[in-house]
């Protein structure tokens, strides 16, 4: 009777200490990375099950010397004592010397069956069987199949316990093969191997997997990340064409010159990898200059410019690699490295078949006599003779390519190159006019400036005020406005050293000329100071007073050149791209990297005015706008990944321009 109280007293609380071991001993299961716990309840009542078969089964098998056990992923640990494993292997070794002895009376009838089952049969056999020897559904669906290398009796024989009735359940159904699996060391390792039950987490939204594409935009960026069910509308871009029909009643119609312009900054590959930061949002395959080299060459190719400027092109590329193919191209190529240890430069490149080189001049920005220009920008301005045949001879075009510097805080620095520019570019176009020729003008670059800016409004206007102007509002890159203090411009911007005046053109270039020992106004003087082209005729009736309406200046010397707080200059240049798209009134932009977009390219020419004498028409000089590539705005191109991308390879967009010039 004592021995009966303390059975029924100790035996619930082994029942629960062994529960409260398997609790603590239970291990952590990782699913796709993350560390997961067992459900805990049902799930693990249901796993302390399986355990309890694998190690019944375990117990059967011989050992090894050789024989490896392999715990599988996602099992509890193993609940039985030693004493119960050795007494299990007992009892199944002597089932086994029993079908031993029954295999020696059994017919081998049957066998073809055995391995050729039928699936519909096997099926409700096994769910029978699965539900007589009490198996969990997913141990019997992680048992391996006839296709793993098991035969039926072997999946058969990891699913049972490894009990008597087990043992007879499987000489009734196969004997045969349920020994021989039982027995095999080569099948055991393939089922100790495979897991027993595997854990999934349980929750909402883990049932299903999508694949949604990780699309990185930097922070300053509005727009959500894509999914795969967006409709992402692919923008191409479009050609514009501005031209607009000519009359054909004008029978004596000149002829024209029509020709393309490009301009390009293509990112040289130094300046790429010295600052990863920008470019976070694009693929290494994208990054890569043999995959970028071949995007720009095919942009050469499939529009067939007739004249370009690049950006940025790195010196050992272009020679190595550019430079051999534009030439089979039919380009000649003009190259201007920047000084100091920088490894890229503007390029010009034009096609012999159609314009004549009647002059090249190669800047620098550097200055060792000023302390303003210490940067290592440089620019290229070129003279062209266009050839239409001997029967045609049209007005010559000098082209110029710039990059100025990118710095936000400096514009003074690019106010002084821009100087340096405009003063080149008219000292080319005087000696062109002292020949007797009038000469156009076309000015491509990166300007490192926003639409509507002071250095924007001092190109197409012809002159800025700049006094007391913050030097971070002249490119309109930044604001800067919440500083305390801020640098500013005041007169002069430069030494006199750099001989350049305030008109943006060199000193030599004086507005008086010596003739017959007298100083007299020159015509070009006089033409600056006109309202209308009516300023430069002298009526008839005009009053002849010395020093006042004759061309004899006063001896006091009061026209010597002073500095004034505005720049100027007389090149009537015009933008051929707008900032903004007609239709939609989005900003358009042509470049962008991961800390923004903004429009910094631009394409100028020399624009044909309209005389209020001839009715309001436009005048024979000057270059048309015919057509252009259109640009994109900032959220097409963060549609399409941003820059740069495999259809763009640069940081910056191309721009193409259709100019027509008359005779």
């Amino acid at each position: 009777m004592i021995v009966c109280a303390m059975f029924y007293a100790l035996y619930p609380l082994s029942r629960l200490l062994e529960r409260v071991s398997v609790w603590q001993k239970a291990p952590s299961v990782h699913v796709n990375g993350r560390e997961v716990w067992d459900g805990g309840g049902e799930q693990q009542q249901t796993g302390r099950s399986l355990q309890r078969n694998s190690t019944q089964r375990s117990a059967h098998r011989p050992q090894h010397k050789h024989t490896h056990t392999h715990s599988p992923q996602g099992t509890l640990v193993e609940t039985l004592e030693r004493g119960q494993v050795e007494e299990e292997l007992h009892k199944t070794l002597c089932d086994v010397s029993q079908m031993e002895g029954v295999l020696s009376e059994t017919p081998l009838a049957g066998l073809e069956d055995t391995h050729h089952p039928d699936p519909v049969k096997n099926q409700a056999e096994s769910d029978n069987i699965t539900q007589e020897v009490g198996l969990s559904p997913h141990l019997t669906a992680d048992a391996p199949t006839e296709a793993d290398g098991c035969d039926g009796a072997g999946s058969l024989m990891q699913g049972c316990s490894a009990g008597s009735g087990g043992a007879a359940l499987l000489e009734s159904r196969s004997p045969v093969f349920g020994l021989s699996a039982l027995l095999s060391d080569t099948q055991q390792f393939q089922m100790d191997a495979e897991p027993v039950g595997w854990h999934f987490p349980v929750g909402h939204g883990l049932a299903e997997m999508c694949y949604c594409p990780y699309v990185q935009f930097p922070d300053v960026s509005y727009y959500p990340a894509f999914q795969d069910h967006d409709n992402i509308e692919v923008m191409w871009r479009v050609w514009e064409d501005l031209s607009e029909p000519r009359s054909s009643d004008s029978a004596d119609a000149s002829p024209v010159f029509d020709f393309s312009i490009m301009s390009y900054n293509i990112l040289a590959q130094d300046l790429l990898e010295a600052n990863p930061h920008l470019y976070t949002h694009c693929a290494e395959d994208v990054l890569r200059w043999e995959n970028r080299l071949q995007s720009i060459l095919k942009e050469l190719q499939i529009w067939q410019p007739d004249i370009v400027c690049l950006q940025e092109v790195q010196e050992d590329h272009f020679e190595e690699q550019m430079h051999p193919i534009l030439i089979d191209m039919g380009y000649t190529c003009i190259y201007k490295r920047r000084t100091g240890s920088k490894t890229d430069g503007c390029a010009v490149f034009y096609r012999s078949e159609r314009f004549i080189q009647l002059s090249v001049s190669l800047l620098e920005f550097r200055r060792s006599e000023c302390e303003l220009l210490d940067r290592d920008n440089v620019g290229i301005v070129l003279l062209l003779q266009p050839t239409a045949g001997p029967n045609h001879q049209f007005t010559p075009v000098c082209v110029a390519n710039t990059h100025l510097l990118f710095n936000p805080r400096r514009g003074d620095v690019k106010l002084a190159q821009l100087a340096i520019m405009f003063a080149e570019i008219h000292s080319v176009m005087q000696k062109c006019r002292s020949e007797g020729k009038s000469c156009e003008l076309i000015l491509c670059g990166d300007f490192n400036a926003l639409p509507r800016s002071p250095l924007w409004t001092l190109i197409t206007t012809g002159q800025l005020y700049y006094h007391g102007l913050p030097t971070w509002m002249v490119s309109g890159q930044t604001d800067l406005s919440y500083k305390a203090h801020h640098n500013r411009l005041f007169s002069p911007l430069w030494p006199s050293s750099l001989c350049i005046t305030d008109r943006c053109q060199y000193k030599t270039d004086t507005h008086t000329t010596a003739s017959d020992g007298k100083q007299q106004y020159s015509h070009e003087f006089m033409c600056q100071l006109r309202f209308s082209d009516a300023a430069c005729v002298r009526p008839a009736d005009l009053e002849l007073i010395p020093g006042v309406t004759d061309k004899t200046p006063d001896p006091g010397d009061m026209f010597n050149l002073r500095f004034s707080p505005c720049l100027r200059h007389r090149l009537s240049l015009t933008s051929a791209y707008s900032h903004i798209h007609p239709e939609t009134l989005t900003d358009l932009v042509t470049t962008l990297n991961s800390e923004g977009a903004a429009m910094v390219d631009y394409i100028f020419y020399s624009r044909r005015q309209k005389s209020r004498f001839n009715g309001g028409k436009e005048s024979s000089g000057g270059l048309k706008l015919l057509a252009r590539l259109s640009l994109l705005s900032e959220a097409h191109l963060w549609s399409l990944r941003g820059l740069p991308s495999e259809t763009f390879p640069s940081d910056h967009l191309s721009l193409l321009v259709k100019l027509q010039l008359s005779e």
